[in-house]
């Protein structure tokens, strides 16, 4: 059985013998299959994040997976990972589902939790809900490049070299661009907050 390797928080980040299930993936729907499962939830995150729609999700997810399917046989690693790949299929087709809009989409929070009956507790919750509206607030004003560079790196949880890639840029390209954005957004957020 194939495992995954959990980071400290608990959640898996890299696919133990990944390079073996891809080469059996090839040729055995078993093995894509377990590929499918382990990445599934995180481009399913990735685009929802970026679309706010559940719908819309489905559609771009299932595209994606289409064309890793149809593709993987040509895939190889060439100094980037395999997870990389899939998210660069993810990203290019949110590009061209952002080129396909007429009008701007906006970024979809998580649904507001239900407020406890504790005082604490829900202050606590309220100010995180708050804090939520005024990053989607915040995100929503930001360039779609630096939305892009914001959600790889901080929620897909990706490093500079494989946004890189994801993103057809040099790693170096996408330090600068990573610096610009978060600039731009701390910038704005301090004006939301005043």
């Amino acid at each position: 059985m194939d495992k995954q390797i959990q980071n400290s928080s608990g959640s898996s980040q890299v696919l133990e013998n990944e390079p073996e299930i891809i080469e059996r993936a090839k040729t055995d729907n078993d093995a894509f299959e377990v590929l499918y499962n382990f990445y599934f939830p995180r481009i399913y995150g990735y685009i929802f994040k970026r679309v706010g729609n559940h719908t819309q999700t489905e559609d771009l997810v299932s595209l994606t997976f289409l064309k890793v399917f149809t593709n993987i046989k040509e895939y190889s690693h060439q100094g980037h990972t395999f997870g990389a790949w899939v998210y660069r299929i993810a990203t290019n087709n949110l590009t061209d589902h952002y080129r396909q809009q007429a009008r701007k989409k906006q970024i979809s929070l998580d649904e507001t939790p239900n407020l406890a009956d504790n005082r604490n507790q829900s202050d606590r919750l309220a100010k995180q809900a708050i804090d939520k509206q005024i990053v989607g607030k915040v995100m929503v004003k930001l360039p779609k490049k630096y939305q892009q560079i914001i959600h790889l790196k901080f929620f897909a949880e990706k490093e500079s070299e494989e946004i890189a890639f994801i993103l057809n840029i040099s790693a170096n390209n996408s330090r600068v661009l990573l610096h610009r954005a978060l600039k731009k957004f701390y910038q704005i957020y301090e004006e939301s907050t005043k």
